[in-house]
């Protein structure tokens, strides 16, 4: 099977843009190969799936808002019945898919339905700040905080990986209006295009 074409080809020799100061204090990118697998709890099969992926990806997380951290894995619930997992070894989905349950639960692979972008440096938070409806306050959005939110009226989710950089994964249908979007709210703080990043 043939790797899927980043959304964002065009744009990776854009030369990036100068801020008012004459500075660049923000790299924006995309992450290429992420791995994205979505865990589905039906109803009733709570304690089966939680009991089949313990072994592979430890104990699922309760906070709707923070990510737990395991093996190198990123564990996310997205909603009372779904959990996201971003990362891991090659052959994750298929054992997952082993493990659960059929009647408890399934596995989706988003890798093709989602652009994962980037934002770091120290003018990120306040970019972000201009796009999203939501606190970004280190005290309230912490290292591995993460939330459902939209940019320009699309949704995505932002999830904040260290104190001066953020990731969102966008719809991929989505990725190139929101990068755009990303770029202009950047133009005052100056921004230099990375490279894309290959992230499992």
């Amino acid at each position: 099977m043939g790797e899927s074409r980043s959304a964002l080809e065009n744009y990776r020799t854009h030369p990036g843009m100068d801020g008012a100061d004459g500075r660049r204090l923000l790299k924006i990118g995309e992450l290429a190969g992420t791995s994205l697998l979505q865990v589905g709890v039906y109803t009733g099969g709570a304690v089966r799936v939680a009991a089949a992926v313990l072994p592979l990806l430890g104990e699922l997380p309760d906070s709707s808002v923070r990510a737990a951290v395991a093996s190198g894995r990123l564990i996310m619930r997205i909603a009372a019945d779904q959990y996201w997992v971003v990362g891991g070894a090659a052959d994750l989905a298929a054992r997952l898919r082993e493990a659960i349950p059929a009647e408890a639960g399934c596995i989706t692979s988003l890798e093709g339905a989602r652009t994962r972008l980037f934002i770091e440096g120290q003018a990120a938070r306040a970019v972000l700040n201009r796009l999203i409806a939501v606190d970004l306050d280190p005290a309230i959005f912490p290292v591995h905080g993460f939330a459902q939110t939209g940019i320009h009226h699309v949704g995505g989710l932002l999830l904040k990986v260290a104190e001066d950089r953020y990731e969102f994964f966008a719809l991929r249908t989505f990725a190139l209006s929101t990068w755009e979007v990303l770029l202009d709210a950047a133009r005052p703080f100056g921004y230099q295009i990375a490279l894309p990043e290959n992230k499992t």
